[in-house]
């Protein structure tokens, strides 16, 4: 965010710009730069001196959950903008719920102006009539062009076209996009984790071994590189291998030469999350490109992991502790184990301390039969507590669920209030 000056809000006025792949606005006319320009040429023109401009660059319209929107929404909020431009109200989202809801309750709420230069709506000047309308055009020309793009990748997958990013060890042929070439640097670890793990040697064991010999991982691999992955950021140290990478390169059939296409998907161009793909709808097509691991290689390792999985799961279900316990030093989580001799003796302990790597100096050691103690031993108090003081525990327990059924009911009649207002719109 750019701000010129501390003056007063009246004064103040903020430009919002988005573009992203899906809005096929590449062209100049449309560019972040472009749009700056034109919405502080109009800003200024309306008496506008102190402008606080707010970009959102290579992100969906779909959704709301934007850096610099939820930055500039906080600003509103503090009382600091009285006035938004945009190009359209396209820039704003494609969310037609979301954005009517911004547009027709938080902006009026916290009585900011809006400008959408390309729509010609000034909301000091007259009420947008049609705005409810360009919000819906707005979300089904998203749709559209997420049924495009679901089109055109099931045309490419089922012709065994790789849709994902090729793993670590693999790159891009630079002269054919559509096939993959070893990276033989990167390859040479992959070799090294596949060698180790037929040595017998554990996950924890390899990860262990990278790290001390120093060796790159994957992101820090790639940023040596420069290479762009999405969500790619650096933070621990170059060699700090954990558990979940070595387990990823030990299971990605990719490196056989194979290509798996829909590994996951998801239910509607307005969730973000992918889902994992039962296998009988993924396409897996056989010998695309040269294999890193041979095939008798990953097959064997696949085995000798299957065993392990195998083994593990004589405890039965997850303790029902899992996921709940933290260490008290690193904040880590507390893994559930069994004894390999005594499968009836169950516990956690820190994820971050083991005989491998030792990152944690406390084992936070307990036995799930003591947690179980423990939390009985509570439950019996608050029984006895509630026997003792039943009107109290009865108000507490009250008083709590009043508050939540409280918060809901003011939700939904937010909710209400917005379908109303939308109504009353489409009605004029």
């Amino acid at each position: 965010m750019k701000q010129s000056s501390n003056k007063s809000k009246a004064n103040t006025a903020a430009i919002y710009t988005r573009l992203s792949r899906d809005d096929g606005l590449d062209g100049d006319s449309n560019s972040i730069q472009t749009q700056k320009k034109l919405l502080s040429k109009v800003a200024k023109e309306k008496g506008y001196t102190n402008i606080l401009t707010f970009v959102d660059d290579g992100i969906s319209g779909v959704t709301m959950n934007r850096p610099a929107f939820i930055e500039m929404k906080a600003a509103i909020e503090a009382g600091k903008i009285s006035a938004l431009f945009v190009k359209d109200s396209s820039r704003i989202g494609r969310n037609y719920i979301e954005v009517g809801e911004f547009v027709e309750i938080f902006l009026v709420e916290h009585d900011v102006r809006l400008v959408s230069v390309s729509d010609g709506v000034d909301t000091a000047e007259c009420e947008d009539e049609l705005g409810s309308v360009r919000y819906v055009i707005s979300d089904l020309y998203a749709r559209d062009i997420s049924k495009k793009c679901r089109i055109a990748k099931q045309v490419k997958g089922n012709a065994g076209e790789p849709l994902g990013l090729p793993p670590f060890g693999y790159m891009k042929n630079s002269q054919n996009p559509k096939f993959w070439i070893i990276d033989e640097e990167a390859a040479g670890i992959v070799r090294r984790i596949y060698g180790m793990s037929l040595s017998g040697m554990g996950i924890e064991r390899i990860a262990t071994a990278l790290q001390n010999d120093g060796v790159m991982t994957p992101t820090h691999y790639y940023l040596s590189k420069g290479i762009h992955r999405p969500g790619l950021k650096a933070g621990k140290e170059i060699d700090a291998w954990n558990h979940s990478s070595v387990e990823k390169i030990l299971t990605q059939q990719e490196y056989v030469g194979d290509v798996i296409n829909f590994k996951t998907f998801s239910k509607s161009h307005k969730v973000k999350k992918r889902l994992e793909n039962p296998e009988e709808n993924q396409r897996v097509f056989l010998d695309v490109h040269k294999p890193i691991i041979d095939r008798a290689t990953w097959e064997k390792v696949q085995q000798k992991r299957g065993r392990t999985r195998k083994r593990i799961q004589k405890c039965g279900e997850h303790s029902i502790f899992s996921g709940l316990l933290f260490c008290a030093d690193c904040g880590g989580n507390m893994n559930f184990h069994f004894l390999q001799k005594n499968n009836a003796i169950h516990y956690f302990n820190c994820s971050n301390n083991n005989k491998a790597r030792k990152t944690c100096d406390s084992t936070h050691y307990v036995r799930v039969d003591f947690l179980e103690q423990v939390v009985l031993q509570e439950i019996r108090r608050l029984t006895r507590f509630e026997n003792r003081y039943e009107k109290q525990f009865a108000e507490l327990v009250m008083g709590q669920s009043q508050q939540i059924a409280d918060d809901e009911i003011k939700r939904k009649k937010k909710e209400l209030d917005t379908m109303k207002a939308r109504d009353r719109e489409n009605v004029r």
